[in-house]
């Protein structure tokens, strides 16, 4: 996320590497063209340490293993240290029953890891922590929030609160059968519609439409009204999605934007994150799914003006295109992965397409693949692309991109880069003690000496876990994956 007090206000930014020969607006962007990737040789081995490793399924046991060391068990069942080597961080980014630091993503990665393996201890595992989540999801409604996102509302976001909590206690009440979390799903999904409070003329629980934000409970909202056949939750979705449109901002150069961030202090007054999670790109990504679910024109209409600002705005060299940071200030940092970089945005584009089928929108998806591609990843690492491997906005970001265009269109290339950030990424593996994988970042970009390991599946090893995983059964032909509401990739590709 990194949308941080004071994190950059002393950042000088580094030589613009992407436009080696000056951006291109949209309207002269040649016609794409396909592009062969090779993926490199990869020598397995069985050696714990030093020796880079492609025997990704091996990495991704060992990676549980180690989350499994971290593990604490209580009345309420079992929770995960988020930062093992400091045992007194009860809480980082977010709440300890969260998706994005806490434990409720890391249940998402042992029901995967059970699923693939058809292991027991796994899912015993996830069993335990959504018992966990279970006991403690009214924390998230009656105590202060915690962790670095604590705005209000933001307790009730997709990765940072209540509906991330509840679609993964949806989700292991399918792969356990087990209908009390099922059941304690729904209540937390009442506790969410209940907490909606008037806002103009819709609906809103923090006030800012991001997917950091507001846009992931009403796409939450989406997907529970399917699982729960529950029109309730669609209409407070949609009603949201009517304060949303009245938050856009029209832009002189075409398009609409919207600041999808609460006005965190220490940020420049006018700071804007155009792509995915805190921007424009996850808005009009939630308007495109509003639509789909709803058939009402005027969403539709505003999130092609919202992609028509991304395109406004976007750096563009042959058939590849990034869209900056941040705005006014960081425009020449690209960021590579899920929060604030193509990782992310090109979900827009690629639901837009879903939903419209205009070939415009699938160039664009393409466009902003080969920006990722092109710059030189993951053997060179970028500004934009540090010493980062999670979900985020790092490695584990790329490679389910990638494996989600392959799943999507077949195309061999994508899964070849998928491989080649993987195998990457599991040579780059800490397990010196012998507790299993895990991986050392330094999360905060503008801090490189501040590395630590954690376990949650947005910030760490549960989703670097999960990617590996994925990689590994896309090669055995066998991809299956959990995806977020906020994924509009296929889950399954046979």
């Amino acid at each position: 996320m990194h949308a941080v007090p004071n994190e950059y206000t002393c950042l000088s930014i580094t030589r613009r590497k992407f436009l080696r020969a000056g951006a291109l607006t949209a309207a002269v962007v040649p016609t794409l063209s396909a592009w062969d990737l090779q993926a490199e040789a990869e020598t397995s081995t069985t050696s714990p340490s030093f020796a880079p490793n492609a025997d990704l399924l091996r990495s991704a046991k060992s990676t549980a293993e180690w989350i499994r060391s971290a593990q604490k068990q209580g009345e309420q069942g079992a929770w995960w240290l988020p930062d093992p080597d400091h045992p007194e961080r009860l809480a980082t980014v977010s709440a300890t029953n969260a998706i994005y630091s806490g434990s409720a993503g890391t249940v998402l990665f042992f029901i995967q890891l059970a699923h693939a393996t058809g292991d027991t201890k796994y899912l015993d595992t996830a069993t335990q922590g959504a018992d966990y989540l279970n006991a403690t999801w009214r924390d998230l409604l009656d105590k202060p929030a915690v962790g670095l996102l604590s705005e209000p509302g933001l307790n009730l976001s997709l990765y940072n609160g209540l509906s991330g909590l509840a679609f993964v206690l949806n989700e292991t009440s399918k792969a356990t059968g087990n209908a009390q979390y099922r059941e304690a799903a729904k209540s937390a999904t009442n506790a969410i519609v209940e907490a909606a409070r008037p806002a103009g003329s819709g609906l809103a629980w923090s006030g800012a439409p991001g997917v950091a934000a507001d846009g992931s409970i009403v796409l939450y909202l989406l997907y529970a009204a399917d699982e729960f056949q529950n029109d309730q939750y669609r209409d407070v979705a949609k009603r949201a999605g009517d304060h949303i449109l009245e938050l856009a901002i029209k832009e002189q150069r075409g398009g609409l934007r919207w600041r999808g961030f609460p006005a965190f202090p220490g940020l420049p007054k006018d700071a804007y994150f155009p792509n995915f999670e805190g921007g424009t790109a996850g808005v009009a990504y939630v308007l495109t799914r509003l639509y789909g679910a709803t058939k009402e024109k005027k969403y539709l209409d505003a999130a092609r003006q919202g992609a028509l600002h991304l395109q406004t705005i976007a750096a563009v060299h042959g058939n590849a295109a990034l869209i900056p940071y941040r705005f006014p200030d960081l425009t020449d940092l690209y960021y590579l992965g899920f929060c604030h970089g193509p990782t992310g945005t090109a979900r827009t584009f690629f639901e837009l397409h879903q939903i419209t089928g205009e070939p415009e929108y699938q160039t664009w998806t393409d466009r902003l693949a080969q920006g990722v591609i092109q710059s030189g990843i993951p053997e060179n690492l970028t500004p934009g692309y540090w010493n980062v491997v999670c979900q985020c906005c790092g490695s584990a970001a790329v490679i389910d991109l990638f494996l989600g265009l392959w799943a999507a269109s077949g195309r061999a290339e994508y899964l070849a880069f998928a491989q080649r950030v993987a195998g990457q990424l599991a040579s780059h593996a800490t397990n010196l003690d012998g507790k299993g994988d895990r991986w050392y970042q330094a999360w905060t970009r503008v801090k490189p000496w501040d590395v630590n390991a954690e376990t949650g599946y947005s910030i760490g090893a549960s989703g670097v876990g999960a990617a590996l995983l994925h990689v590994h059964l896309a090669e055995q032909g066998k991809y299956s994956a959990i995806f977020l509401p906020d994924n509009p990739f296929p889950a399954t590709r046979t």
